[in-house]
């Protein structure tokens, strides 16, 4: 894959998947721009980063402006940035509480992504990946308002593709499964917990972050120009085996 002369945007891109995708995004020729509420420590001379809130329009659209004056374009989207689930049942839920993951993982990708679009559309092209899970198609207890904001993000996907597919913009997402980040890495650092979960994945494996990445890229590449409004589960067969 080469993304020499492409800029391309990662929310999320302080940690984790996202931090993946920069990486390797770099690694392939890419001029990235990271959008992230923490800062990163990633260095590089193609690399240039924004500590930003993606749920604040205002701000968006000031750092897109700005994305657009200095590199002319934006030729991709990887949307990586997303909270976890706030670990209770959906009664017990309050509303600051539901706000917080649907704002974060569903709204905060629309506003982006709208925006984003709107610089893609000048040029006629353009690439766009949103990062789901596989909660949004396989639910367990106590993650109502994660599962919510994924299975939204399935849905948006697929209704972003229609809408930009005169533009010549493709829009897909990724659902991965069992995977070590930072947001995970307390669950999975216990012995117990990761033995189990590797037991239920046909793989026999907790992915890495960057085994979602290499799918992100491959999907905002030429090499999936015939694939739009698809989401593609990343989950080393736990879907299928249930």
């Amino acid at each position: 894959m080469n993304f020499l002369g492409k800029t391309i945007l990662v929310t999320g891109s302080a940690s984790g998947i996202g931090r993946s995708c920069a990486e390797l995004l770099l690694e392939h020729g890419a001029s990235v721009v990271g959008l992230d509420v923490n800062q990163s420590s990633l260095t590089n001379e193609h690399y240039r980063h924004y500590t930003i809130d993606i749920r604040y329009e205002p701000k968006v659209t000031d750092a897109l402006d700005e994305i657009e004056a200095l590199y002319g374009k934006i030729d991709g989207l990887a949307n990586c940035a997303g909270v976890y689930a706030s670990s209770k049942p959906f009664y017990e839920l309050d509303i600051d509480e539901w706000n917080k993951v649907i704002s974060t993982n569903l709204t905060g990708l629309f506003i982006l992504t709208k925006h984003a679009a709107k610089k893609m559309i000048k040029n006629n092209m353009g690439t766009i990946v949103n990062v789901s899970c596989i909660r949004s198609r396989i639910f367990r207890p106590d993650m109502a308002d994660y599962a919510a904001s994924k299975g939204g993000v399935v849905a948006l996907t697929s209704a972003m593709a229609l809408d930009l597919q005169q533009f010549n913009i493709r829009v897909n997402s990724v659902a991965p499964g069992f995977t070590y980040t930072g947001m995970t890495a307390k669950s999975f650092d216990n012995p117990e917990v990761r033995d189990f979960s590797e037991k239920i994945i046909p793989a026999g494996k907790i992915a890495l972050s960057v085994d979602i990445a290499k799918v992100i890229l491959f999907l905002l590449s030429e090499m999936a120009n015939y694939i739009n409004g698809e989401t593609i589960f990343v989950d080393g067969g736990f879907k299928i085996s249930k």
